[in-house]
């Protein structure tokens, strides 16, 4: 991972606690880490840079698709038709 250098060459004050929260992170349970990555992706992918901006951005994206369906412009899925691709997707996974 690089590291940022101040302007004499030598690595910044931050540098040092950066590689040590990567440390820390890298310890982290796999699904704590994968949560992390889609975090960070979405970050860059949509620009938020904090959870709180990604929970309005993700409050405002609801009740845009509340309204939607409200005035009759979403496209509704058949729940059976749903259900039935989930089944042949995911059934196969653990069968009883």
């Amino acid at each position: 991972m690089a590291t940022p250098n101040q302007s004499n060459g030598a690595p910044a004050a931050t540098a040092d606690r950066s590689v040590e929260l990567v440390n820390r992170l890298l310890k982290l349970p796999e699904e704590a880490r994968l949560d992390l990555a889609y975090l960070l992706l979405d970050s860059v992918r949509q620009g938020f840079t904090s959870l709180g901006e990604a929970e309005k951005r993700d409050r405002e994206m609801i009740r845009e698709r509340v309204a939607e369906v409200v005035r009759g412009e979403a496209t509704l899925l058949d729940v059976e038709d749903v259900l039935a691709d989930l089944e042949r997707r995911y059934g196969q996974e653990n069968p009883s």
